[in-house]
């Protein structure tokens, strides 16, 4: 008789300690999801997948459209032309104005299209107020031409260096540790090189899409605002409809990289507050696990993989703090945690036991505690 009274206080000690280990990491999951839905702290997945590391970081680079500006550094000449009446172009070669980045201009087109059409720019009584958005934009792509013509023998320098350092990083291949600290700070010395070259025209978008926003009447404004400007590979049509609704455009950006934040955001959120409630805790748990798995293979815990982690954040080997975490998120995934103090004992008694008797399962599969006198060995 003893003994199973020690029996059920032990295991009233281990429920206790799975429901405070589920309800602790829930909320470290929760916290991090809201923490990122606040614009002032500046959340972007692209900064931690930028310095992915280890034998998969191109995996996660995929993810990254255009990292470095590459594809936005890229110049054009521009012509002068005429449009004819049905619409076609005639670009006279012989009259050349300028230079340009095509991706960057292309978009800022595409926003005054779309700033037109949804405030009625078009209508005859808004003609003086088309007449000022146009001459806005046209003050802005002719600073982005200036920006180009002043900048681009230092912009062809710096593309042709680096397309050198790339093709000699796929032709020869060097293992030694040096070498590798060497590559990999190369090749983040170029990435921050390009992206300070395309800073300013993004800083002159965004100006852009300010300044004709301050032209619109009350009523104009009460139709919303259009998304950012995005450019090349990173727009995303499906984002633009995602962040213009209420709540989600305060902290979304309508790219490919805003929905991988977006995901992230709503993902650990979700997460969290299933494990908080104890609802459908196995599932949560799991998804917490296979987010923790992604971190883990992206800074890639081995200790010849350079750059190395700060001496601030601690030593480790093979088993960083996130494996640890991946590794208590399997744990809470593999037993019925959500039932000891949360929503998921209603499910289980309301739902889960009648699909397992409809499918001939006579108990449930994982019993962890149980009030036999063999719980913690304490039989006869």
């Amino acid at each position: 008789m003893g003994k199973t009274k020690k029996c059920g206080c032990c295991a009233a000690v281990v429920i206790t300690l799975i429901v405070v280990l589920r309800i602790g990491v829930g909320w470290h999951f929760l916290y991090e999801g809201i923490w990122k839905t606040d614009p002032a702290n500046g959340f972007s997945s692209k900064g931690f997948l930028g310095m992915a590391k280890g034998p998969v970081k191109d995996f996660y680079y995929f993810f990254l459209p255009d990292l470095g500006g590459e594809d936005r550094l890229q110049m054009a000449e521009v012509y002068r032309g005429t449009v004819e009446e049905d619409g076609s172009k005639t670009v006279n070669k012989s009259d050349r104005i300028g230079w340009t980045f095509p991706v960057i201009e292309k978009e800022w087109f595409i926003h005054y299209r779309d700033f037109r059409a949804k405030y009625g720019l078009g209508s005859e009584e808004n003609a003086e107020q088309r007449a000022q958005a146009k001459a806005i934009l046209d003050q802005y792509v002719l600073s982005l031409r200036e920006y180009v013509l002043e900048n681009r023998e230092d912009i062809r320098a710096f593309t042709a260096s680096k397309d050198r350092f790339e093709k000699k990083m796929a032709a020869t291949k060097n293992d030694a540790e040096y070498q590798r600290i060497r590559d990999w700070d190369a090749e983040l010395k170029y990435r921050n090189e390009g992206e300070k070259f395309i800073a300013e025209p993004i800083a002159m978008g965004k100006n852009l899409q300010l300044d004709l926003w301050n032209i619109l009447t009350p009523e104009q404004r009460a139709l919303g605002e259009l998304p950012d400007i995005t450019y090349g590979a990173d727009v995303s049509c499906v984002m633009d409809f995602v962040s213009s609704l209420p709540w989600l455009r305060n902290f979304t950006k309508p790219s490919r990289t805003g929905l991988l934040d977006l995901t992230v955001t709503l993902g650990i959120a979700a997460i969290g507050l299933c494990l908080l409630l104890g609802f459908c805790s196995r599932l949560a748990a799991l998804g917490g696990a296979c987010f923790l798995l992604n971190v883990v293979l992206s800074q890639f815990p081995w200790p010849t993989v350079y750059p190395f982690f700060p001496d601030q954040i601690g030593h480790f080997m093979i088993f960083s703090k996130d494996a640890i975490e991946l590794l208590v998120c399997l744990f809470l995934a593999s037993i019925p945690a959500g039932r000891w103090g949360g929503l998921d004992w209603f499910v289980w008694n309301c739902f889960g036991k009648y699909v397992y008797k409809y499918y001939g399962i006579q108990s449930d599969p994982v019993v962890v505690v149980n009030q036999s006198s063999t719980v913690c060995g304490c039989a006869d």
